[in-house]
């Protein structure tokens, strides 16, 4: 086995608290702001990587991340773990219980809020796959159902602290949105999790038996896995030192499920958002809060200010494929996520204000437009573009929803119908 040397070790840890500081200050200055933490911690490795700190300053940019040896290698697991529990915390935002609460609702606008997108987005790509920066030689079919699965996915953790800071989280306008949401996620992630499959197939053989360890994963987990799970809970709580033994629990639960989806053939972090989901519903929510603190403070900052280190945004900026990627994407998911509410029967703004919420990405788009990078199934140049489209729809989202819900509150004080945003027949 092959050790870090002295030198090896000193500039790791150097490169990591460099990296954790910076996204964290950047992220709490970006929060006074009003704006989500994930824009400053994006920025932060942008601000330390190829883009500002290796053009400026070269040779502090390869002292500190090196692009050869052991560093790179350890500073990558890092932010891979980084990006595993972040997927954690998100899959214990999703409720299956306000899911199935919802019903008709959430079915209605997570279906229209995902195939209207989806189906623009993978016209579009087969269309012109390389005007959306589709890689030489890919599959044409497995990149338009990436860009179509890319632009049909909403980023639940950023969704709900927008409603959270708007005071609209536990209202029915709220519980709509976050259930929504939350379908929308994880049929999102499952076929996402199929498209990977199908990459490594091609490289090597197994389709069917990644697609089959998947449903079988998924449906387990969600099922005997989740009932198993609320059993446990309570067992380990019981019969150890308490909280700190059922975090670590579940934390081996996540590494576990995680490792089993890399055997399956599609990335780790889908083993681990589905059995946070099965986790969700079996936590308190103090225990809720120990892992979003842990995870959204410590290891997400690595996954997101990483993503700086790796590409030049400058270099690869098209406005064009920003322009037209921003487009397609706000176009398909606030219209169909509208026309869902209007149906499942929401007044006109408020309706609106839910395809606004619905269009918030986020960080759950870069994470998956992350992994497609890595897998070459797209380049950098749009690799920058779901960046910042991802960060763009989310900015807007919140501005957009309190403006709407303003009007819509001043509208309704001259009529007698009660509740916030809902048509008063259901």
């Amino acid at each position: 086995m092959t050790n870090l040397g002295a030198h090896d070790l000193t500039t790791m840890f150097f490169a990591l608290a460099v990296l954790l500081g910076a996204a964290k200050l950047a992220g709490e200055l970006i929060q006074k702001l009003g704006q989500p933490s994930i824009l400053g911690e994006v920025s932060a490795g942008i601000l330390l990587g190829p883009t500002v700190l290796g053009r400026c300053y070269p040779h502090s940019y390869t002292a500190l991340f090196p692009s050869t040896g052991p560093v790179p290698i350890t500073i990558e697991t890092v932010i891979t773990l980084g990006v595993v529990f972040f997927l954690l915390g998100a899959g214990l935002e999703t409720r299956l219980g306000s899911l199935f609460r919802q019903g008709k609702r959430a079915l209605l606008v997570s279906s229209f809020g995902f195939v209207f997108p989806f189906v623009i987005g993978f016209v579009v790509a087969d269309l012109f796959p390389h005007f959306l920066g589709a890689e030489l030689g890919v599959n044409p079919l497995i990149f338009a159902l990436f860009v179509g699965t890319a632009l049909s996915i909403s980023a639940l953790p950023v969704i709900a602290k927008i409603l959270m800071d708007l005071d609209l989280l536990q209202t029915d306008f709220g519980a709509v949105v976050i259930s929504s949401a939350t379908l929308d996620d994880l049929v999102g992630w499952i076929l996402f999790g199929v498209v990977l499959g199908m990459i490594e197939a091609g490289r090597s053989s197994g389709i069917l038996r990644t697609i089959v360890l998947v449903v079988l994963f998924v449906l387990l987990t969600l099922t005997v896995g989740r009932w198993l799970i609320a059993k446990m809970i309570p067992f380990v709580e019981k019969h150890t030192s308490g909280r700190g033994a059922v975090l670590s629990f579940i934390f081996t639960l996540t590494l576990a499920c995680a490792g089993f989806a890399e055997y399956a053939g599609i990335h780790a972090i889908f083993g681990a958002f589905i059995v946070a989901i099965a986790i969700g519903d079996s936590l308190n929510d103090a225990l809720i809060k120990d892992l979003r603190q842990i995870v959204t403070n410590v290891f997400a900052p690595f996954f997101f200010a990483g993503i700086g280190l790796r590409i030049d945004f400058a270099a690869n900026f098209h406005f064009g494929t920003i322009l037209g990627l921003v487009a397609i994407a706000c176009l398909g998911k606030v219209l169909g996520a509208s026309w869902g509410a209007r149906l499942s029967g929401m007044d006109p703004l408020s309706a609106w204000a839910v395809g606004f919420a619905m269009n918030a990405r986020g960080a759950m788009e870069i994470v998956l437009s992350t992994l497609a990078l890595r897998a070459s199934l797209i380049g950098n140049r749009m690799f920058v573009a779901l960046v910042v489209m991802a960060l763009f729809t989310s900015l807007i989202s919140a501005t957009a929803i309190q403006e709407l819900m303003k009007r819509n509150t001043s509208t309704r004080r001259h009529e007698s119908s009660g509740g916030i945003g809902l048509a008063s027949g259901h």
